[in-house]
C-alpha cells in the first residue's frame, strides 16, 4: 500500500525570504562587530607607533648628545610625524638649563628673554628636519592637551621636544582620537618617556 508515503511540498517563498533575513541580520550584526574590532586594533597600533617613535628619538637625542623636536600635525583624517635638529649656527641649544627652562611650544610663550632662540623655544621654521624619519599615521588625530584629564584641547600641531641628555623640558599631554569614536591621552614625561 502506497499511502502511507507523503511528498514533500519543498520551501515556499514565505519560508526562504524569513531565512533570508534571519541570515541578513547575523550578518550584518558580524561585520558591525568586526569593524569594531578592526578600528580598535588600528587605534591601538598607531598608539604603539607613536610611543615606540617617541623612545627611539629620547634615545637617539641621548646617543647623538644633540636636542630633537618631534612635530606631529593632523593631514585630513590622517596624521604625521617629522624630526627636527638645531639648526647649526644656534648655540643656545647647547645649555641645557637653559631649554629646561623656555617652552617648546612653536616658538611662543616664554616670558624669560633668555628664551629667545633656545632650542626648546624655537619655531620649527628655524630648526632643520631630519631625513628619513617622516612617519604617516592613518585614521588618527591629535590634540594639545593642557592637563592629564584634557579639560582644554586645542588644535595641533603637537611639538615635542627631548634634550641631549634623553628628557624632555616639561610634562607635555596630548590627545589622540579616531573620529571621535576612540581617544587616548598620552603624556611625555619630564624623563622622556611617553605613558
Amino acid at each position: 500500500d502506497m499511502s502511507h508515503l507523503t511528498t514533500s511540498k519543498g520551501i515556499t517563498l514565505i519560508e526562504l525570504l524569513v531565512i533570508v533575513a534571519i541570515l541578513g541580520i547575523f550578518s550584518g550584526i558580524g561585520y558591525v562587530s568586526f569593524t569594531s574590532v578592526d578600528t580598535g586594533s588600528n587605534f591601538r597600533a598607531n598608539k604603539e607607533t607613536i610611543t615606540s617613535y617617541l623612545e627611539r628619538i629620547r634615545f637617539k637625542a641621548f646617543s647623538d648628545g644633540k636636542h630633537y623636536k618631534v612635530r606631529l600635525e593632523n593631514v585630513g583624517n590622517d596624521m604625521q610625524i617629522k624630526l627636527y635638529q638645531p639648526d647649526s649656527s644656534n648655540i643656545k641649544w647647547r645649555d641645557l638649563n637653559l631649554n629646561r627652562r623656555c617652552n617648546c611650544w612653536s616658538g611662543t610663550g616664554n616670558s624669560d628673554t633668555n628664551c629667545n632662540n633656545a632650542f626648546s623655544n624655537s619655531t620649527i621654521s628655524s630648526l632643520t628636519e631630519v631625513d628619513g624619519f617622516t612617519k604617516d599615521l592613518k585614521k588618527i588625530n591629535i590634540k594639545n592637551c593642557n592637563n592629564s584629564s584634557c579639560g582644554t584641547e586645542t588644535d595641533p600641531p603637537v611639538d615635542l621636544c627631548f634634550l641631549y641628555d634623553g628628557s624632555s623640558p616639561r610634562d607635555t599631554h596630548f590627545k589622540l582620537t579616531n573620529n571621535d569614536e576612540l581617544n587616548l591621552i598620552i603624556k611625555l614625561n619630564k624623563t622622556g618617556y611617553a605613558e
